[in-house]
């Protein structure tokens, strides 16, 4: 046996005692970051297998008209959801929730492959009925994992006729999630119309709640050692809109099929009316419909998510006249008194004739307008020349959109040299082209929306206020946290010309041979002008624009009815019955429901 020198032996010793040593340090450190430093993480670890992290859903914020009246609202839904970590076997809780939901087990199982978290609910089917709850809680016990929430679902009271101005909700999409980091899935946002434009204000923010659960996913309690967050509901969105007034175009367009109304107060641009029709019932959306019943609303009923007020553009026909006669009357190259060769029908132009409706003989300026002379005008638009007109146009600010609160508008269309030259290989339009132009009529194109907009500047003595649907946001406390701040802009046109412009258009409705005579009141007096806009698809379309009381004008309404016929006959009198439904004493009392408060920044 060799025996080692003492020295060698105590080396060793002491090189192990420092080993061991170093790992006792080690194991200290590690056992004092698990107790200590990061005992809060692996605390919420040890948590989440006992405890079931619940969303507590938010209202989301109401919809009031001008007078307090609810327009969207929510009601209870109940929902069926399955939390995949809490299944004790996949396969028989697949069978039962097929079963009971009435829903593909392929489906199902589909939906919990592709769950993105296993501790987060992943939701089966919305709408359930009282016969699907029963049968569901009933099985509760046996079937951990799965449960029925009770969230808010939104309900359009008023549902078609307010439904292209609100539009409606659903659930978000893959792509949304990828652009907003805020939303999640499974939650509910706007889809079109004000419902999206101000999702901000209206979706508030979810709750939280910790539900203690035992070993077989069953629920014991609520978790009171981590604090629960309640939800907060989305804000009051109070509009513009009076739905009295959108109810009595509803009933008064009931025998047409494709037509809308726009109703503005000139004095601060606030949109009374803004109707389309067809329309659709956003809860038939809401609460689910088959593919055969979207497909009959897109295509059957002549595309029911179009908003025609905001996004269809047509001929303005003889509203256009208007305008043509400002131009005129701006480049001095018209005056009041001005008169052409006498209307005799037919005129001659080139070698084509082109037509009036009516031999009207000598007319001047303001017969002209009143009594809707294509003839004098054809010879206005070609004295003007295209030039003078197409600048006349651009710098009215016509062709433009109103920058409504909406997020589908569309501008109107008037043509130029460069339009002309790509389509037709020409420097400059025809001179039947000028003609026609001048009449409304060939390639000018407008929206509703926008004639009421700048026919409301003409009515406000030249100044436009940019029109708008929501009148004041408050939050659930009463707060107000928007008033939109409206802007406005100047029609350059000199107060001479406009005051001419509104005795014109007041002619049109009050004198014997004005066209718009039927739009006529006996205690109002309502100025207007009527349209008969040719159409190359079918019959012509009736326009009417009026505004009253002509002296201080509070509205300004404008009818569109598709292929109807002559605008003094159809639409005329539609727009006289929404003004005399709008200056009624009561209107003045509701006013006061809500009072204006200071102006602030837009959203």
């Amino acid at each position: 046996m060799i025996k080692l020198p003492s020295s060698d032996y105590k080396s060793r010793i002491i090189l192990l005692l420092h080993f061991f040593f170093i790992v006792l340090v080690i194991i200290l450190f590690r056992i004092f970051a698990l107790q200590i430093v990061n005992n809060n993480y692996y605390r919420k670890l040890a948590e989440k297998n006992i405890i079931k992290v619940e969303t507590l859903a938010q209202n989301r914020g109401e919809f009031l008209d001008r007078n307090g009246k609810l327009l969207a609202g929510n009601i209870p839904d109940y929902i069926l959801e399955v939390y995949p970590y809490l299944l004790e076997d996949k396969e028989e809780a697949i069978r039962f929730l097929a079963r009971v939901s009435q829903t593909n087990e392929k489906e199902i199982e589909k939906k919990l492959n592709a769950a993105k978290s296993l501790y987060k609910p992943v939701f089966l089917k919305r709408h359930l009925s009282q016969r699907e709850i029963s049968r569901i809680v009933e099985s509760f016990t046996n079937m951990p994992g799965i449960s029925v929430v009770r969230k808010p679902m939104r309900q359009y009271k008023y549902a078609k006729m307010t439904s292209l101005v609100l539009g409606f909700t659903g659930e978000v999409t893959e792509s949304e999630l990828a652009n907003e980091k805020n939303l999640k899935e499974g939650d509910i946002v706007g889809k079109c119309g004000l419902e999206k434009e101000y999702e901000r204000y209206l979706r508030g923010t979810a709750g939280v709640q910790y539900i203690e659960v035992d070993a077989k996913g069953r629920e014991i309690g609520i978790f009171n050692q981590i604090q629960s967050r309640q939800p907060e509901p989305g804000d009051e969105i109070r509009l513009t809109i009076d739905i009295d007034l959108q109810k009595t175009a509803d009933s008064l367009l009931s025998d047409y099929s494709n037509a809308s109304v726009v109703a503005i107060n000139p004095l601060n641009g606030d949109v009374l009316v803004l109707f389309s029709k067809p329309d659709f019932d956003p809860n038939l959306l809401i609460r689910g419909i088959s593919s055969e019943g979207l497909k009959t609303i897109m295509l059957t009923q002549n595309s029911s998510f179009w908003n025609r007020a905001t996004m269809s553009i047509y001929p303005p026909g003889s509203v256009f006249k208007i305008i043509v006669a400002a131009i005129g009357l701006e480049t001095k190259l018209l005056k009041p008194t001005t008169v052409m060769n006498p209307c005799r029908g037919i005129l001659r132009i080139g070698n084509k004739n082109y037509f009036c409706w009516k031999k009207h003989g000598l007319l001047n300026t303001y017969d002209a307008i009143v009594q809707s002379c294509d003839i004098f005008f054809y010879q206005t638009g070609l004295k003007i020349g295209f030039s003078n007109l197409n600048k006349g146009i651009r710098k009215l600010g016509f062709f433009r959109k109103t920058n409504i609160d909406l997020p589908e508008e569309k501008a109107g269309f008037f043509p130029d040299e460069h339009w002309y030259k790509n389509r037709f290989n020409i420097n400059s339009p025809t001179r039947g082209m000028i003609a026609n132009l001048s009449i409304g009529q060939g390639e000018v194109l407008v929206t509703p929306l926008e004639v009421c907009s700048f026919f409301a500047g003409i009515a406000n003595n030249g100044y436009i206020i940019e029109p708008h649907l929501v009148d004041e946001i408050r939050d659930i406390h009463g707060n107000t946290r928007l008033i939109p701040k409206t802007k406005s802009r100047k029609i350059p046109l000199s107060q001479e010309n406009i005051k001419f412009l509104k005795n014109a258009m007041l002619g049109v409705v009050n004198d014997k041979k004005g066209t718009g005579i039927l739009a006529k009141l006996s205690n109002i007096r309502v100025a207007g002008k009527t349209g008969t806009a040719e159409n190359p698809h079918g019959n012509d379309h009736a326009w009417f624009v009026g505004f009253a009381p002509f002296e201080k004008p509070e509205i300004c309404v404008v009818v569109m009815v598709e292929n109807a016929g002559h605008g003094g006959a159809v639409a005329a009198p539609i727009a006289r019955e929404i003004i005399r439904k709008a200056l009624i004493p009561l209107r003045e009392t509701q006013k006061k429901v809500m009072p204006k408060q200071p102006q602030r920044d837009n959203p």
